[in-house]
């Protein structure tokens, strides 16, 4: 096809008489069908509609992209506009988010009947509820205490007896149904409790004024169908004519009478028409319109003072999303927001945790008097030992006795205690240095209850948390999950605050257990004393009322106010009908799922919607992006926020992939998908807690893996890289995740706001995530390319002198308020603003650009970017850098350019607060980074300093010349202070003390940066115990420890200092050179120079004299080269770069080691952290993802699987990646590199796509994905929705139909892997095929039962159909009578040809082959005359076909798909393998822990955070296993486990994993094939265990069973669920792949007698040249059928007595014992089963995944191995349990931990030997043990080869054989293979 004429052919084997043989394919179809064809790609399916409209009656290249180019123009469809229009809740009050309308407002809704749903949504809760019937005829029925309608008789229905009605009798209402919303619809009616509920019918509304008297006025309505009250959905079957809405408000006196909100107990409001119809308000939630182009003028400040406060603000956070629209209101009722409140002040102090409980309801306590703790098990840590952190509370020197110590003991505890920058008043927590400090060795490890005398205070060691401030709300739940004693009757926990007012939760008295059981799942807000920021607290207590508590300056009311709105955010319209969405916990007006209301989004979006192009691409872009409900906070039955997700893909989805890049990076769901918000940087949590954990890795690595490049790297037309072995070379390592993840720290929620679906006051899914700078890791970050990501950037230190004046500068506005946004400004007050400002004045030209008047009014503008360099005045002249500027009465911020800085310079300062005692750092003297301090010369010793007199503003910085300068102006100096006193003394002040800079080198050569200054305390960032270890780039060798490093150089032959824990400690000094002295290349430009410059032009007009080279331009500061040159070029993407010719390098002192100076966009200063900085380096790191080379064709190759092929040649990639790199593809697209419109239409117009004759290649085209294939039968055959529905509704999940849907990902990888290799034709070919993942047997067969359903009942819940309901009493073909919709094709030809021709256009783009399509016609013909029965028979087999499964024509054989003989059985006794996978990576090591030996301590330090204490672990006894511990403990969860371990049916195998042969810590990267530490390499590897690819298409157990096969056993296999790789082989019969929730039948009422031998023709076999993807389809549906009718009958019979659970793995594990029953039914030797059980993968909170899974793993395996041995069968099973990988052992940021290797796995069963553990736990658990690598990850000692290989020993695999089933086997020494009989009792 076109230029594809080159084609690389493998070599021959000739010897078996291989041959190659040229084929040519031909496959004409009409015009009609092409343009079907191209539409059925870029749709979700054609219809008769848009063929006829196409631009041309011919498809052509040029009509094609015309076509695009107009869905191009169509403007896009938002899901979440699409749901808010159509929110129709029942209000039943104001609440946190939404308000309700008013009676007389536009759009208010009225109702005939008298009940509503909402009366009944809690029919369970009486009180205050109930209905009393008033009078003896007529009555007056009331309700709630409010009279509801009066009737003449009462209403019962007469098929119940009838009960007498008591006045004074209160009678429930709805018992267990909602009220049947119209005249004469049914409602119940209970006298009391246990009494029978009697049917009411539903009255009319109706009132005789004269003798009833209402609370409320009645309102005056309009006649119906004056234009003004309208019947609403004349279409709704029962209640047509019963509902109205008011489509002109009313302007009438008793309008004002009523309230402005309505209350669920106040009175109803009725309403009268001029006719005397009565009717009733329905007041319904007022969804506002806050979109980001339009948002409310007063922030939603006016809802929030008509509900008292209740409704929340809508103000939005400015963003760089948003703030294009945002605008500056002087609404008198103006929120403000909340993003001032994150900074506010909160002293935990006993009255302010009181006031927080009284205004939340939350429990938040100081927790005293918990245990030190201690037992045999695991004494209590010794505070000498290194690293360890200890806490000490402070007491009178008389509340305690010194211990017993010797002096150097005493001295170093009292040196480290002293030394503590920590000052809270309560308690000191402290780190035993890891380096130049011990105690004796007499007390170093024995130490445990210590008191210490320091002058005349004691510090006594408590327990880590004694006087922590705790969140224990979760403990006052009504299950009370925590271990409480609750015998005295007071809640433990809510007694001391609800009755005593007590802050203090006393510990004493409670079990032991809970406090380690349940510390992982509370909240701990900080320790009594601290001060907080408001930011800083729990969700549930970040309230704006708290706010409002702790900061004197009110939230409304101000003068001008910043407010902003949020994409989409739109209004409601009532008008579009009485069918609305629901609100999440308002579920009262439709009967209907919550989590289907974001399905009924989408299916009606790609059903209708005009822009069909960009939802298909937003369709396939979400499956590249996935999230996963089930692991979201309320996943399960939110809409909003996940259509608000969704909405980034149609946002972009034609538009550009960086702008997808960063809205998904900042969205709320991806970051608790992937677990990233809350990260926090190791830095921040060694300075507030003492402990190093690292930040999550989980975003960095899955960003790049399977966002961005991919694991292996690419070439241009998408084929890997090879390296000179021929191995794919991998884009990246655990290095550069570790950097990344760094980058994703201080990601935290917007603050919570109203105007969105949500029930939880304190969660906004919404709003983009804020970058917190504080949290935000500091130091630099290397690239992928051998770089830092802060390369390329100008350096903040060659920024223009008054850069805020100059062309570039960027202004903010911030309103009426002083506190930036872009940065921090420390101390700045909340009530009364700094107070001395940066105010510009009269004269000012910055004044008055920032003004912007117009007609003598300021017109402030947003944002302000300076198009020239202007002048500076008076004070301006004056100001480094600016920061806060006032403006009139409003204030901006500077927006600085972004810049990096180099983190090591030379002539460092000191700088420091006000008071010297606090930390103090070193900084560049060049930089504006501090204040001044000014001292009087010969002061005395008290080196009392002051401000400048004439300083700016408070928050001035100033560099350290600047500062001389000043402080010379006043008659001072500089000098090293004790304290700052007088006004503006805020942030950090230079001294004239000279500073050290140091590093510490790791073994690795990673560097650690440290400070020294004389006699402060050293910011812990930069302390000598810093651990921020971060990568450079050595010019050669590193220093070296010789001392516990093999090839060590005596730490660079002495010029450094050995580190006692390993490394070297050196100083050193910065050297900066020129690169160039003349004109270079533009290759050496880009290669050689990692400086960048700012524009030349913002410099003044004399600094650069230019010249010019070729494509080079340079220009030369003094006119010649120099280190200050700046070097202008274009790279290859297009981009202008400008280069400083500059590089510095950073020696180490007297010696010749160095490397490449690094940059950071975050200053090493606290005071200085900027989330401007932390958003630059988010965006650096995004575009260095998005311009890496890897980028263009990994996207193109995942986007043509999607729209095209699963296998695309290298041209098409490489075309399709050139558009995605130019933007442009022929006149498609916009230009730029991205461009996803210039993508997709490469992917649509390539010769690889278009060409109809590719249909008929074997090996091209792929199996069409479910959902696609359902919604194209939809819309092609022009579905219609009954009864009047507006939106199809009611529908079963798709998911549990189809097995996939929008908003329902199982995982991360979405539903399908890309690098599938299914079995069959394609798998022979060794061709890829994602979507045959979703073809197995429980799969097709739902699939097609739901499609068949929606052809002859509508969507419905007939026969499996698609619907939800009980009713099956119309399942009739062609009975829609119970249907939602319909599908109402109906062919515009008589001719059954004609009509099969039209069909097949439509469904399969005119690949429907002629002998298929006769067997279609012949149907349809059968049918006649009746032609609707032939339409549904015809399509029925259209959709059966393999022409429409998949994207290919067929070419049959003439003969049949034979089922496959049955082998007969050996009759050898029965044995099974059961093979539980807990994907995710499941962290063993918490799991099976050590006890009572000195691993145990290096256990609880390298797992800090996340260990298990042993008090709440089973003991295990392993004295018999050969390991270090003679005990281990057993996680708390497995006591079924721990039972089946001591009864000697359970051993552990200990630190396992794939592994490709013997290793260790230096040489594993390359002994190792496999791509580690990637959950889908990895589940593949450790399925597989063949990483030379012997034989690439079988599984481990897929070997064992071939090799059983061969002995003559008969072996079936089965997995569950889902296919897994690990039992494939090479020997039929395939797997079986059955459903956990059992077996569905198949076409249960076949709409002929015949259809099932159809379907089969259709699918008959297929000759060679025939598609493979077309022949696996047939093939899996036809063994989908046999193996439905075979397992069908198999299980007809069997009945088990235990019980499992309603989870996945409980139902997969029944399900097994099932088959397991059938074995003799199905006369077979052995079995082997697959069951995974997902949700392993703890990033975050691991104690409480951990808990939560274990507990149902252990349930699980309970009833499991009950059944089987009630069955007798236990002797014959062996279960293996494993995991992809283990985990770190080091935490990260949230209490997870991230992607590891070697783990601890059990193996069970009657015939296992067991009470052992077998392999080699490790000794030690730190970094220097020769198994532990980088934070933890543990290299595995025991393959699974040899583990594996045991096992198929003991099922009967002859040890010959042993090597094909486990291909690396021989690989390990002899030794190291475990002999069958030390593993099991029998074999």
């Amino acid at each position: 096809i076109g230029k594809r004429s080159t084609i690389v052919l493998p070599p021959l084997n000739e010897e078996i008489g291989e041959g190659y043989y040229l084929m040519s394919f031909e496959h004409e179809i009409s015009e009609n069908d092409k343009i079907a064809r191209f539409l059925n790609r870029a749709t979700f399916g054609a219809t008769r509609a848009e063929i006829d409209n196409f631009p041309t009656s011919k498809l052509t290249t040029q009509s094609a992209a015309q076509w695009i180019q107009s869905q191009i123009d169509e403007p896009s469809t938002s899901h979440r506009a699409w749901f808010r229009k159509r929110l129709n809740a029942r209000s039943t009050r104001p609440d946190i988010k939404f308000i309700p309308d008013h009676p007389c407002h536009i759009g208010s809704r009225w109702r005939r009947y008298t009940f509503s749903k909402k009366d009944g949504h809690q029919w369970w809760n009486t009180e205050g509820r109930t209905i009393r019937v008033i009078g003896d005829g007529p009555y007056v029925i009331t309700f709630a205490g409010h009279a509801r309608t009066t009737v003449e008789t009462f209403p019962w229905k007469n098929e119940f007896p009838k009960i007498t009605i008591d006045p004074s009798t209160e009678y429930s209402i709805a018992c267990w149904d909602f009220p049947e919303e119209w005249i004469g619809g049914t409602w119940y009616m209970r006298a009391g409790p246990g009494m029978y509920c009697r049917p009411v019918l539903n009255p009319p509304i109706y009132f005789d004024t004269n003798t009833t008297q209402l609370a409320n006025p009645v309102v005056p309505l309009p006649a119906v169908g004056s234009g003004g009250l309208e019947v609403i959905d004349q279409q709704k079957n029962e209640s047509s004519g019963q509902e109205f809405i008011l489509l002109n408000g009313l302007d009438h006196d008793i309008c004002t009478q009523l309230p402005d909100i309505m209350y669920e107990e106040d009175p109803p409001v009725f309403g009268q028409t001029p006719d005397g119809m009565w009717l009733q308000f329905d007041p319904r939630y007022d969804v506002e319109e806050n979109t980001a182009e339009n948002p409310l003028r007063d922030g939603g400040g006016t809802r929030t003072l008509i509900s008292n406060g209740l409704a929340q603000c809508s103000n939005v956070r400015r963003n760089v999303f948003n703030e294009h629209g945002c605008i500056l209101s002087r609404e008198p009722t103006t929120c403000k927001g909340t993003s001032d409140n994150l900074f506010i002040l909160i002293g935990l102090n006993a009255e302010n945790i009181v006031a927080i409980h009284e205004i939340t309801g939350t429990y938040p306590y100081a927790v005293m008097n918990l245990p030190l703790g201690g037992d045999d098990n695991a004494p209590i840590v010794s505070p000498c030992i290194k690293g360890t952190k200890t806490r000490w509370e402070i007491l009178p020197e008389n509340e305690c006795v010194q211990t017993d110590m010797d002096t150097q003991t005493y001295n170093v505890l009292s040196s480290v205690l002293r030394q503590t920058q920590d000052d809270n008043s309560f308690v000191r927590d402290i780190v035993f240095p890891s380096n130049g400090a011990s105690c004796s060795a007499d007390y170093a490890d024995s130490l445990e209850e210590v008191s210490m005398i320091l002058g005349n205070q004691c510090f006594k060691r408590v327990h880590p948390e004694h006087l922590s401030v705790f969140d224990l709300t979760l403990c006052t739940r009504e299950e009370n999950p925590c271990t409480l004693d609750l015998s005295n009757g007071d809640h433990p926990v809510k007694s001391p605050l609800d009755n005593d007012g007590n802050a203090f939760f006393d510990y004493q008295g409670q079990d032991n257990v809970f406090w380690d059981d349940q510390l992982s799942r509370l909240t701990k807000i900080g320790r009594l004393g601290d001060t907080i920021m408001f930011k800083d607290l729990p969700n549930n207590m970040r309230l704006a009322k708290v706010a409002n508590r702790f900061n004197d300056k009110t939230s409304q009311g101000q003068s001008y106010v910043v407010v902003c709105g949020s994409r989409n955010e739109v209004a409601n319209d009532p008008s579009l009908g009485d069918f609305g969405f629901e609100i999440i916990e308002h579920f009262q007006n439709v009967d209907i799922n919550p989590a289907a209301h974001r399905e009924s989004v989408f299916f009606m979006i790609a059903l209708e919607a005009r822009d069909q192009l960009r939802q298909l691409m937003a369709w396939q872009l979400s499956q590249l992006f996935a999230i996963v409900p089930l692991v979201l906070t309320g996943g399960w039955d939110h809409t909003e926020n996940f259509l608000n997700y969704y909405d980034i893909f149609v946002r972009h989805g034609l538009g550009n992939f960086v702008n997808i890049l960063r809205e998904v990076t900042f969205n709320p769901l991806m970051a608790e998908n992937l677990t990233f918000q809350d990260s926090k940087s190791g830095s921040y949590l060694f300075e507030t807690t003492g402990s190093y954990t690292h930040a999550d890795e989980n975003y960095a690595r899955e960003l790049m893996q399977l966002f961005t490049i991919g694991v292996f790297l690419l070439n241009d037309d998408g084929t890997k890289m090879l390296n000179e072995n021929g191995e794919p070379i991998p884009t990246f390592s655990n290095d550069e995740v570790m950097s990344f993840a760094r980058v994703f720290t201080g990601f935290v929620q917007s603050q919570p706001r109203g105007n969105f679906e949500e029930n939880d006051s304190s969660w906004n899914a919404i709003d983009e995530l804020i970058v917190d700078p504080i949290y935000h890791d500091k130091f630099p970050k290397h690239d992928l390319t051998g770089g830092y990501i802060g390369d390329g950037y100008p350096l903040c230190v060659d920024l223009p002198s008054r850069m805020f004046l100059r062309k570039g500068a960027t202004y903010r506005l911030l309103g009426d308020s002083p506190r930036p946004h872009a940065f921090i400004d420390e101390g700045t007050p909340m009530n009364d603003g700094p107070a001395r400002v940066f105010e510009l004045g009269e004269n000012s030209r910055l004044r008055e650009i920032l003004c912007n008047s117009v007609n003598g009014s300021c017109q402030f503008q947003m944002t302000v970017t300076l198009d020239s360099n202007i002048e500076c005045d008076t004070k301006e002249c004056q100001v480094d850098e600016a920061r806060v500027l006032k403006v009139h009465d409003v204030y901006y911020e500077y927006i600085r350019p972004p810049c990096v800085e180099q983190v090591f310079f030379n002539d460092s300062k000191k700088v420091t607060y006000k008071n010297s005692f606090r930390h103090s750092s070193c900084a560049n003297p060049l930089l504006p980074h501090a204040a001044e301090a000014c001292c009087t010369e010969g002061n005395g010793g008290t080196l009392t300093a002051t401000r400048y007199t004439e300083y700016v503003f408070d928050h001035e910085r100033v560099n350290f010349s600047a500062a001389n300068v000043r402080c010379s102006r006043d008659g001072l100096s500089q000098c090293d202070f004790n304290f700052v006193q007088g006004d503006g003394v805020v942030g950090l002040h230079w001294t004239n003390s000279a500073c050290q800079i140091a590093i510490k080198v790791n073994p690795e050569g990673k560097v650690a940066i440290v400070y020294e200054a004389m006699a402060n305390i050293i910011h812990p960032n930069v302390h000598k115990d810093n651990m921020n270890y971060f990568k450079v780039y050595w010019n050669g060798d590193f220093p070296r420890n010789s001392l516990n490093e093999n090839g060590g150089n005596s730490c660079g032959n002495g010029e450094c200092s050995p580190l006692e824990d390993g490394g070297c400690f050196c100083y050193i000094e910065v050297d900066e050179e020129a690169v160039f002295s003349k004109m270079p290349r533009t290759d050496e430009v880009l290669s050689k120079l990692y400086i960048g410059a700012y524009d030349p032009l913002t410099y003044n007009d004399d600094m650069f004299s230019k010249e010019f080279g070729e494509g080079v331009i340079a220009y030369l500061a003094g006119g010649a080269y120099s280190s200050s040159t700046v070097f202008e070029v274009e790279d290859s993407f297009g981009r202008v770069r400008l280069m400083k010719n500059s590089i510095e390098t950073v020696r180490v002192k007297n010696s010749e080691y160095s490397f490449r100076n690094a940059p950071s966009f975050m200053s090493l200063l606290n005071e200085e952290s900027a989330e401007r900085d932390a958003l630059n380096e988010v965006n650096a790191l995004v575009d260095h993802l998005l311009y890496h080379s890897n980028t263009a064709p990994f996207i193109a190759s995942r986007l043509i699987q999607r729209f095209a092929t699963s296998n695309p040649d290298p041209i098409y990639v490489s075309s399709v990646a050139k558009s995605f790199r130019t933007g442009k593809y022929g006149s498609l697209g916009s230009g730029k590199y991205g461009d996803l419109a210039a993508t997709v239409s490469a992917i649509l117009l390539d010769p690889g796509s278009q060409s109809a004759v590719l249909d008929a290649d074997p090996y091209h085209g792929s199996i069409r994905e479910p959902l696609t294939k359902a919604l194209h039968v939809l819309r092609s055959m022009e579905i219609k929705l009954e009864n009047g529905k507006k939106v199809l509704e009611n529908h079963f999940p798709f998911t549990e139909r189809i097995f996939q849907m929008a908003h329902s990902f199982p995982s991360v990888f979405s539903f399908f892997l890309p690098e599938n290799i299914p079995s069959g034709r394609p798998g022979e070919a060794e061709l890829t095929s994602p979507e045959a993942m979703l073809t197995d047997m429980p799969k097709i067969i739902n699939m097609l039962n739901g499609l068949f359903s929606a052809i002859k009942y509508g969507v419905s819940r007939c026969n499996n159909g698609f619907g939800r309901g009980d009713n099956e009493s119309n399942c009739q073909e062609g009975n829609f009578t119970d249907a939602v919709a319909r599908l109402s094709f109906d062919s515009q030809f008589s001719d059954a040809n004609d009509v099969v021709t039209e069909l097949s256009t439509l469904l399969t783009g005119g690949r429907l082959g002629v002998q298929n399509k006769q067997i279609v016609i012949e149907a349809y013909i059968s049918k006649l005359p009746d032609k609707e029965a032939g339409m549904r028979i015809a399509q029925q087999l259209i959709i059966s076909s393999p022409e429409f499964q998949s994207s290919n024509t067929v070419v049959k054989n003439g003969q049949p798909r034979l089922p496959l003989p049955d082998p007969q059985p050996k009759g050898v006794p029965y044995k099974a393998v059961v093979y539980i996978m807990l994907t995710g990576g499941a962290d063993s090591f918490n799991m099976l822990v050590p006890m009572r030996c000195s691993t145990y301590y290096d256990y609880i330090r390298i797992r800090r955070g996340v260990e298990q204490r042993t008090n709440s672990l089973l003991k295990l006894d392993a004295t018999d296993s050969n390991q270090t511990c003679s005990f281990y403990g057993l996680h708390s969860k497995l006591k079924t486990a721990e039972q089946l371990y001591n009864s000697r049916d359970l051993l552990f195998f200990a630190n396992a994993g794939v592994l490709t042969k013997p290793t260790d810590k230096h040489s594993y990267a390359k002994d190792t094939l496999s791509r580690l530490f990637a959950h889908n390499h990895m589940q593949r590897e450790i399925q597989h265990l063949d990483p030379h690819l012997v034989d690439a298409r079988t599984g481990v157990l897929g070997r064992m069973s071939d090799a059983l096969t061969r002995e003559g056993l008969k072996v079936h296999r089965f997995n569950i669920h889902d296919r897994a790789e690990g039992l494939e082989g090479n020997y039929r019969p395939d797997p079986f792949i059955v459903d956990a929730s059992g077996i569905p039948l198949f076409n249960e009422n076949p709409s002929t007698t015949d259809m099932l031998e159809n379907i089969k023709k259709l699918n008959e076999d297929t000759k060679q040249e025939s598609n493979v993807f077309a022949d696996l389809w047939s093939d899996s549906l036809l063994s989908a059928m046999t193996s439905n009718a075979f397992l069908t009958s198999a299980l007809a019979n069997v009945t088990i007595s235990s019980s499992f659970g309603d989870d996945h793995l409980g139902k997969g594990m029944e399900m097994m014992v099932k088959l397991i029953a059938t074995r003799e039914v199905r006369k077979v030797d052995r079995d082997f089963f697959f069951i995974s059980m997902n949700g392993w993968d703890a990033h975050k909170l691991l104690d409480n995944n951990l808990n939560r899974n274990l507990e149902t793993f252990d349930k699980a395996l309970e009833s499991f191995v009950t059944e089987l041995r009630l069955m007798g069968v236990w002797e014959n099973i062996t279960i293996l349990q494993t995991s992809e990988f283990g985990r770190t052992l080091e935490a990260n940021s949230v209490r997870g931990t991230d992607h590891g290797w070697g783990g601890n796995y059990m193996m069970m069963g009657g015939s296992v030997r067991g009470r052992q553990i077998v392999g080699k736990y490790p000794e030690f658990l730190n970094s220097n043990a020769p198994e532990i690598l980088d934070r933890g990850r543990v290299l595995p000692t025991t393959s699974w080869d040899v583990i594996l290989s045991a096992i198929a020993e003991w099922t009967g695999v002859p040890p010959e054989a042993l090597s094909d089933v486990c291909p690396n086997l021989d690989n390990f020494p002899k030794s190291d293979w475990f002999d069958v009989r030390d593993l099991f009792h029998t074999v």
